[in-house]
């Protein structure tokens, strides 16, 4: 199999979301514009890597109530723990090793805050935010939450290393998420050393996104916080230059235009307005 060379790396932008919570905005990443990296990464939409931090006793940082439409959201987190509520009445605490897979469709008001222990003695928290986009015939589709929980998608050992999936197969394994949008996407450890190698379908996107550590991929060496976009290739192909922790993403493109404005991902201007309105008149739901 032909490994797919890097096509282009694209840095991280460092910031902050939600109540002062640090984090690395992958997708769309330093320099990228929104419409720009929808593009290149078609069907994901946006990639944020936060933490690692400790939070101090007291603290609210998490992310409060907040509204989406039109795509997907699929939090992993890696250390720590967070409560999810949304405006459907689901809830679900999220522990180290678990996801949260959500279904924005036609609107849906949630939050994801830190657990009450957290408040009263602190701890630390790390974890990984994916957007995935919506066809056309799914964005009003009825809004959801499942959890993931970390006993569904465990630690599989490899070669120099280990990897978890959350949704499609990698190395033969197959995640627990179930998306409209075709996706493989998995948390790959290895020792310095180690190659990992992966068969992408043809015309898939795929990209390799180390969160510590680097990797080395057809002679380009790829360091944390950085998306390898990868070129025309048969396969996935890294090298770890050090003890690395990264994300593996492909998908399918939906190949539909994209509008967007804040927390909303539609096909047009107008789809766009009409979520602000349906927002702002309640119809997204509410939290208590």
């Amino acid at each position: 199999m032909s490994p797919k060379p890097v096509a282009s790396l694209v840095t991280g932008l460092p910031t902050q979301d939600g109540n002062r919570v640090p984090l690395v905005r992958l997708v769309p990443g330093r320099g990228q514009h929104g419409t720009e990296a929808f593009r290149a990464m078609d069907p994901f939409l946006l990639m944020d890597h936060f933490g690692p931090m400790v939070l101090p006793p007291g603290t609210d940082a998490g992310f409060p109530p907040h509204p989406h439409r039109g795509f997907q959201t699929l939090t992993y987190l890696i250390q720590g723990a967070f409560r999810h509520r949304d405006s459907t009445g689901g809830s679900g605490l999220l522990r180290p090793g678990g996801a949260q897979l959500m279904n924005a469709g036609g609107g849906i008001v949630h939050e994801e805050m830190p657990v009450p222990e957290h408040l009263e003695t602190g701890g630390p928290i790390e974890g990984v935010q994916l957007w995935i986009n919506l066809p056309k015939a799914e964005k009003r589709s009825q809004p959801g939450y499942t959890d993931l929980q970390p006993e569904s998608m465990p630690w599989v050992p490899l070669p120099g290393g280990r990897i978890r999936v959350l949704a499609g197969t990698w190395a033969g394994i197959t995640g627990p998420a179930r998306t409209p949008a075709r996706i493989a996407y998995g948390h790959l450890e290895l020792e310095a050393g180690a190659r990992f190698q992966q068969a992408v379908p043809e015309g898939w996107t795929a990209a390799v996104v180390p969160l510590h550590g680097s990797v080395r991929l057809e002679g380009t060496e790829v360091p944390a916080d950085t998306v390898a976009l990868l070129g025309t290739g048969e396969s996935l192909a890294l090298e770890a230059i050090t003890p690395v922790s990264l994300m593996l993403l492909a998908g399918e493109p939906i190949g539909e235009p994209i509008a967007h404005y804040g927390p909303f991902v539609m096909n047009t201007r107008e789809e766009l307005e009409q979520a602000v309105l349906d927002y702002q008149q309640g119809r997204m739901g509410h939290l208590d």
